[in-house]
């Protein structure tokens, strides 16, 4: 994975919501999002913060790797996992998950929290309060972390695939 390209995530956003066949502005609506605001993110002028991104995961359908990745999406029956669903965990739950993820992928790595904030290019108290659950990166950042730990975004997140649901 490398480092979050904004109009890749914007393409794979749009493309997505298209499969849907929803406009921007029922996006917008299911997401709490302004359709302009929202319009900005499918351009690659705007990145979501990270918890507003799970939520657009999930009424795509998508995984985080899938939409911030340069690959194609993948197709729909690919194997899920017994993860709990995104739109079912709360934002302090997911904090607190991506926090001990990150801890353990960085510990599998022999680095220090030190070590870790430094290629990440974070201060260090920062990126203990996020592996300590207390808060979440931004979205940007969050792609820079699991290149460095060498881990898939739904994995560090600890969330099952979504199935999409159906246009309303």
């Amino acid at each position: 994975m490398d480092s979050l390209d904004r109009r890749t995530l914007g393409r794979n956003i749009r493309q997505a919501r298209h499969r849907l066949g929803l406009t921007q502005e029922q996006m917008a609506e299911r997401i709490n999002m302004t359709p302009e605001v929202y319009g900005r993110m499918e351009r690659g002028n705007l990145v979501p913060r990270l918890e507003r991104f799970v939520v657009i995961c999930r009424v795509l359908g998508e995984t985080p790797n899938r939409l911030i990745s340069s690959r194609e999406p993948a197709t729909a029956d690919e194997e899920t996992s017994e993860a709990p669903d995104p739109a079912e965990v709360p934002i302090e739950d997911l904090q607190r998950r991506l926090g001990a993820n990150m801890r353990e992928a960085r510990k599998r790595l022999g680095l220090t929290q030190v070590e870790m904030a430094e290629r990440i290019r974070m201060p260090v108290d920062l990126y203990g309060r996020m592996e300590r659950g207390e808060t979440l990166p931004r979205l940007d950042r969050f792609v820079t972390i699991c290149q460095v730990l060498g881990e898939m975004s739904d994995q560090l997140l600890g969330l099952a695939p979504p199935t999409a649901d159906k246009p309303r």
